[in-house]
């Protein structure tokens, strides 16, 4: 689909804003056909900013299976276009990760220094002691000591001695497999407890889980154990898959059990349910939280419960008053239908009554007539029998 020529001269058009060179470098590529080149312009114009095209067009990239530098590019072009950059210029690690041109190499996804700042702000400027596996070339360990200031213990572990050659001369870094429980409780032993300790180790499945159940146990009150690059949970080539069991984040959903296993009928596990306050998710990263808790329980207030009675009894006392409560509602509701449907049945009754009293008037009128009629007729009757020589007429 694309080489890394074409990308860049797409890329770099959009940072430009200049349309005819975006259209110029997908005709003019020759590593595109029709398709691709389809493919490419539906992307683009599916946004309508800079920032949004980028973004499409990785998101495009990734669809087809190219390679993944690539779709990194478009993303890393897409937040410096658009509004990534501005949310994170407040935050302390991103400032030092973007301004850092010389030195040891650092090498960091971007989205990670807010969540180091979430969780590790508390410890700075404190005799704080941090452990970091897979320390590379010494970048992060010149990092951490920047955040968390001189009275910070820092050690760091790697399996490949360079690790230790390239890194400061003050920076302690042991050699070995973050695979051996035995070696990574020496380094609790040594330099321990830690407050910290940051895997960006192998990020290989085993490599994750033993670091993880060997060192959380090991960790100072109130520390955290922070694993990297948890992408690879789900990629084949780490023995990853989504919902594959053996997974370092299957491994974590389990722990969420444990942090709820007080409400589960199983036996507890003491150094999970009882010491792991949280589990944090994000994209790539977990991080456990060590605190010592007690076991969970309700309570109630608003009540004198502490004073006169037993949790129990007052839970009883509750219920008795919320249930009289929810029958006097219930009552007052029955009173005011009645009173409403008595003042529906006094309005009908009203309304009858006053169409009766119209048909008894028609009626009356009604009935009126037949009787004058007849009134008159006997008077003439009568007029006749008094009138002499008047002949009666039969029909009188």
């Amino acid at each position: 689909m694309l080489d890394q020529e074409t990308m860049k001269a797409v890329l770099l058009a959009l940072a430009e804003r200049s349309d005819d060179d975006v259209e110029r470098a997908i005709s003019e590529s020759d590593v595109l056909d029709d398709a691709d080149r389809a493919l490419l312009r539906a992307a683009l114009d599916s946004a309508d900013t800079p920032a949004g095209m980028a973004r499409a067009l990785g998101d495009a990239v990734r669809d087809a299976g190219e390679i993944d530098f690539l779709a990194n590019e478009c993303y890393r072009a897409a937040f410096y276009l658009g509004d990534g950059l501005p949310g994170l210029q407040g935050d302390p690690l991103f400032g030092y990760f973007s301004t850092k041109r010389t030195g040891r190499i650092l090498d960091k996804w971007i989205h990670y220094f807010p969540i180091y700042t979430e969780h590790f702000s508390r410890f700075r400027g404190r005799p704080v002691r941090v452990l970091e596996i897979g320390v590379y070339r010494g970048g992060s360990l010149d990092m951490w000591r920047w955040f968390f200031g001189p009275d910070a213990t820092l050690v760091g572990a790697d399996i490949d001695e360079r690790a230790r050659e390239v890194s400061a001369p003050d920076h302690v870094v042991e050699i070995g497999d973050q695979t051996d429980p035995e070696f990574l409780r020496s380094l609790s032993e040594r330099y321990g407890p830690f407050d910290i300790v940051i895997d960006d180790g192998g990020h290989e499945m085993r490599q994750q889980i033993v670091t993880a159940e060997t060192m959380f146990p090991l960790l100072a009150e109130g520390g955290v154990l922070l694993t990297e690059d948890c992408h690879t949970s789900y990629w084949d080539a780490y023995q990853g898959g989504t919902g594959r069991p053996g997974t370092f984040i299957e491994w974590c959903k389990a722990k969420v059990d444990d942090v709820n296993g007080y409400h589960q009928p199983q036996p507890l596990d003491r150094v999970w349910t009882d010491t792991l306050g949280s589990v944090s998710f994000y994209d790539s990263v977990v991080v456990l939280k060590k605190q010592q808790r007690f076991a969970p329980f309700a309570e109630q207030v608003g009540h004198a419960e502490f004073l006169l009675l037993p949790r129990f009894a007052a839970q009883h006392v509750t219920e008795l008053a919320a249930r009289r409560d929810a029958a006097v509602a219930q009552r007052d509701e029955l009173r005011r239908q009645q009173h409403h449907d008595r003042e529906a049945f006094e309005a009908e009754r009203a309304r009858l009554r006053a169409e009766l009293a119209e048909l008894q008037t028609e009626l009356d009128a009604a009935t009126a007539v037949p009787e004058t009629a007849r009134a008159v007729q006997a008077l003439r009757r009568a007029a006749v029998t008094r009138i002499p020589g008047r002949r009666k007429d039969p029909a009188d």
